[in-house]
Formats: C-alpha cells, structure tokens, sequence
C-alpha cells in the first residue's frame, strides 16, 4: 500500500522544472534578435542608407512607413494564423522572410527597390516577433503569465545592445555588409530556435499551463473569459478603449526608427550615439520591464500599464530637448523602461480580461489599428526635419498622444461576466 501511495504522489506532484521557462529563454533569444536588427538596429542603417543616397528624410520615411503599413495589415493576418495554426510555425515563415527581406536590403541600388523590400521584411517582422511568440506564451502560463511576458520582453528590451553594436560595426565593414550578416542571422540563430524549442503547447508535453496538476489547474481556470463571444469582444467598450490606448502610443516608435539619426543630427558621435543606445535604452529597460511583469501579476494592471506609457511621454519630451549627452541619456533610459514596460502588462491585461483562446486575434487586431499612427509618423517625423531643420518640434508633437493614453488607460473597465455565453 505504501508503494502504491508514493506512485500516486508521483504522478500528482509538479514538475521540479517546468519546460514552458525554455519557450521563454528561446522566445527572447528571438526577440533580441528579431528588435535588435528590425526595430532598434535599423535605426543606424537608416542613417546610413540616407547618407550614401542623398535621399530627403522624408522621402526615406516612407519605407518604414509602408513597413508600418504592412505590419498593420498582416498584423490581423498573423494573430488569425496563430490561433489556427499555430505560433511555431507561424514564427517559422516569418523569420525566414525577415533574413531574405534584409540581405535584400543590402543589395539595393534605387529607391524603388527600397520600398519594395520593405513589403517582405514587414511580413516577416509581423509574423516572426514577439507577439506571435507572446501567444505563444500565452498557452504555457495563466499565474505566471506577467512574469513570462516581463522576461520574454527582456529580449526585446536587451535587443537596444545589438543596435548599438551594428553602429559600432557599420563603419568598419559597411552598411552592406553588416546588413547582409544581420539578415543572415535570422536563417543561422533563429529559425533553429523556433524549429528545435518551441513548442505550442504544454499538451505537447503532457502538461498543463505553470506545469500544474490537473486539480490546481481546474481551480485556476476562469471560465467567463473563456465563453466571450469574438464578436462581442470586438465591440465592447473595453476592448476599444484598449485599442485606443495601443493606438494613441504607436506613434512613438519612429522615434526609435530615427534615434540614430536625431542624436548626429545635436552633434554626437558614432560611439557617444552608440553608448545612448546600451546605456541609454538598453540597460535601465530591463529591471524595469521585470518590475512591470512582477507588479502586473500583483496590482491593478492598468495603473502599471498607465505609469509605463506616462515614462514613455516624459522620456520623448526629453530627447526632444536634449543638447548635452546625459540629457539625452535620461531621455533615452525612460524611453527604453516605458517601451520596455508596456508590453508584458498590456499583454498580460488582456489575457485576464478577453482570456486565452482568442489572443492571437485579438492582439493581431490591436496591433494593426495602432499600426495606422505608427504609418503616418516616421513621414511626419522626416518631413518636420525637412521643413524645420530638426527634429524638436516633430518629436514634441508626437509626445503629445502619448500623455492622453495615459489618461484613458485608466479608464479601461473589466468585461461584464455577463456578455459570457
């Protein structure tokens, strides 16, 4: 009987390691990577693509805007294939287009061919970042699901290293080059990521989310959440203020896509703009992307979400009047802790307000609608730079969304239990 007993208490025990910390640790090599060339390193290539071509900073905009185009649209398009087929396999294509779509960049001679590149490398930087591997995720945690976001974003938080790192190499082997060996990184680093770790789902395993028991997972499970209809999700007041909040912020990443160029343009050097990036950007964002998670799991996740976008706004107004490096450094570090911050809480706020099952679409959905300011603002950006002979006045405008996102994230109400079916 004895024997018997401890058998049973064997089966019903936790895992002593649960394998869903594997997706985490691979889905942010991925993400550092995949941010580390797409969103913060093609800040230096930037630079330098408008330096060889001469091309107005307004006219260069329009590529990352129809990058943001794209994204916007394929964004639905990504959640939508999530749900049905699966993240891994999802971030399987994605990646391999984003490593064909920047060796291609390398290798352009005109403008045309500069925007059409960019069509590719959008659809793989949809369907290859870290909200495919987010949904992922999403199924391997419910407690944990904050901290899981929190350490999943630490790779993109850390990626702000890899872009100081191309600036730093550019000028040794040229844009081309480096260029070329970033896209290549993709085929050589992340798609064996992707194909050997990941995996969709605890079941695959034989276990459950938080590698719990079947018991602590019935207890854990929120049945209301789970019976909201799509339909009626898409058109709650809830799930649209969210939207407007995530809409009301996308604007602010071109400050990213141009942060290269606007510190050259004060007047500091490659190695000045490549410290901004690890010191600036990089290093303050990751303890406090952690904090975000760890507080999201704990408070209410709209005033952390709300403090993280408030960061983001101070941080802006910074870089837009920075003139001596520790200005821009300070700038630079809130911007790095706010961004960094609201991605595991805004993820973690809707997983426990809209549930599980139909996170892919639905983060696809937000994720495209706060594509559209995000279109618009990189040609904004570049063309006040045209008109005015700085970026000061551009990035003040931006940073006004910013503070009126703040304001009505806090407005946000929990889904009535009664649209549940």
């Amino acid at each position: 009987m004895d024997s018997i007993s401890k058998e049973e208490n064997t089966v019903n025990k936790k895992p002593k390691y649960f394998k869903g910390w594997n997706m985490v640790a691979s889905g942010a090599l991925i993400a550092f990577y995949v941010d580390g060339v797409g969103f913060w390193g093609f800040s230096g290539f930037f630079k330098e693509i408008i330096a060889e071509f001469g091309w107005s900073r307004g006219v260069a905009a329009v590529a990352p805007s129809l990058h943001r185009l794209e994204a916007s649209i394929f964004a639905p398009f990504s959640g939508f294939i999530v749900d049905k087929w699966g993240a891994r396999k999802t971030m399987l294509v994605g990646l391999f287009f984003a490593g064909l779509g920047f060796m291609s960049l390398s290798m352009i001679q005109n403008l045309w061919q500069y925007y059409l590149v960019f069509v590719v490398i959008a659809f793989g930087l949809s369907a290859g970042s870290y909200v495919v591997v987010a949904a992922l995720l999403n199924n391997w945690f419910q407690r944990n699901r904050g901290l899981a976001f929190s350490l999943l974003v630490l790779g993109t938080g850390s990626s702000a290293i890899l872009g100081g790192l191309w600036i730093f190499v550019i000028p040794f082997l040229g844009w081309r080059t480096t260029l070329f060996i970033a896209g290549l990184g993709f085929w050589v680093l992340c798609i064996p990521l992707a194909y050997f770790v990941m995996r969709d789902n605890p079941k695959d395993y034989g276990l459950n989310p938080d590698g719990d028991i079947d018991e602590v997972q019935e207890e854990q499970e929120d049945f209301t959440v789970k019976r909201i209809p799509f339909k009626r999700i898409l058109w709650s007041r809830s799930y649209l203020q969210y939207v407007a909040v995530t809409f009301l912020v996308g604007g602010s990443w071109s400050t990213i896509t141009f942060a290269a160029d606007i510190l050259s343009s004060y007047g500091f050097s490659a190695s000045v703009t490549a410290g901004i990036f690890v010191m600036g950007f990089a290093i303050p964002s990751l303890p406090a992307r952690v904090l975000a998670g760890w507080l999201a799991d704990r408070f209410d996740k709209r005033l952390v979400l709300s403090y993280a976008i408030f960061l983001l706004f101070i941080g802006t107004l910074l870089f837009a009047i920075a003139n001596v490096p520790w200005v821009a450094i300070l700038g630079a570090m809130l911007i790095g802790m706010g961004t960094g911050s609201i991605s595991p809480v805004r993820f973690a706020l809707q997983s426990e307000y809209w549930g599980p099952n139909v996170f892919g679409r639905l983060a696809g959905i937000q994720m495209g609608i706060a594509g559209i300011p995000a279109i618009a603002s990189p040609v904004f950006l570049g063309f006040m730079f045209d008109y005015y002979g700085h970026y000061r006045t551009g990035l003040t405008v931006l940073s006004i969304p910013l503070l009126l996102s703040a304001i009505l994230c806090l407005t946000i109400k929990k889904p009535d239990p009664e649209m549940a079916e």
